[in-house]
C-alpha cells in the first residue's frame, strides 16, 4: 500500500508496476499514461468488514469498540482513508477517462472470469487474447487473485512475520515506518497469544445483512 510504504519506496520501484492504494482521486498520484483501476464496495459491506479489520488488528486499539461507535467514525470520514463517500464518487466521476477502470467488488465476485477479462483488456488488448487462447492461464489468474488463495497466502505470511525476531523489525531501516508499525502489531498480537486474523475475514458480499 502507498499509504503505508510511502512515496520513497514507490520512487525506487521497478517499472512497470503496481501501487495499491485507498486514495480519493485528487491525493492520486495522476499520469496519463498510467492505467487505474478503481474497485468500489457496497458501503454497508465495506464499513462491517472495517469494522472487524479495525477491531482485531491491534494496532487500532479498537478490541472492545463497538459496532455503533465505529458506524458513526465511518459515516462521518474519521476511519483510515478518510470518507467513504467522497473517495468513491471522486473515482465515480473519471469512471469515462480512457486510463480509468471503474469496477465493484460485487461485479467481480458475481462473474470472476468475465471481470478478469474485462480488465485484461483495459491494461492491454493483448493480455486479454493471451488469456482467451491459454485457457490454464486464465484459470491460474481467476484461481491466484482469488480470495481463498489471497486469504491462505497472507495467513502464511502472518505466521512468518509472527516468527520473525522482534530486533530484525525494529532495526531495520529498509522497512518504511508505516509498515514496520503493522508487522510490529502483528509481533504484539503474537506476545499476548492473539490469534485473531488483522487482514483477512470472509469476503462476501451482502454480508452486512447476516
Amino acid at each position: 500500500f502507498l499509504e503505508l510504504t510511502g512515496a520513497e519506496v514507490v520512487e525506487k520501484m521497478k517499472r512497470p508496476g503496481t501501487i495499491k492504494f485507498h486514495l480519493p482521486f485528487h491525493m492520486t498520484p495522476w499520469s496519463p499514461e498510467a492505467k487505474y483501476i478503481f474497485v468500489a464496495r457496497n458501503p454497508k459491506d465495506c464499513c462491517v468488514s472495517f469494522y472487524h479489520h479495525t477491531k482485531n488488528a491491534s494496532a487500532y486499539g479498537f478490541a472492545d469498540g463497538e459496532f455503533g461507535d465505529f458506524l458513526e467514525l465511518f459515516i462521518n470520514g474519521e476511519t483510515d482513508f478518510g470518507d467513504y463517500f467522497d473517495t468513491t464518487l471522486s473515482w465515480w466521476e473519471r469512471r469515462n477517462d480512457p486510463n480509468v477502470l471503474f469496477i465493484t467488488y460485487e461485479e467481480l465476485k458475481q462473474d470472476t472470469e468475465k471481470n478478469v477479462l474485462k480488465i485484461a483488456s483495459f491494461i492491454g488488448s493483448e493480455y486479454k487474447e493471451k488469456l482467451e487462447k491459454d485457457e490454464k492461464m486464465l484459470q491460474d489468474v481467476i484461481r491466484h487473485s482469488s480470495f481463498d488463495f489471497m486469504k491462505e497466502h497472507l495467513n502464511k505470511l502472518i505466521g512468518e512475520i509472527r516468527r520473525t525476531p522482534k530486533e530484525m523489525i525494529q532495526d531495520n531501516p529498509d522497512i518504511p515506518a508505516g509498515f514496520k508499525a503493522v508487522l510490529l502489531s502483528h509481533q504484539r498480537q503474537k506476545e499476548r497469544n492473539d490469534s485473531r486474523s488483522t487482514f483477512i475475514r470472509k469476503g462476501q458480499f451482502s454480508f452486512w445483512m447476516k
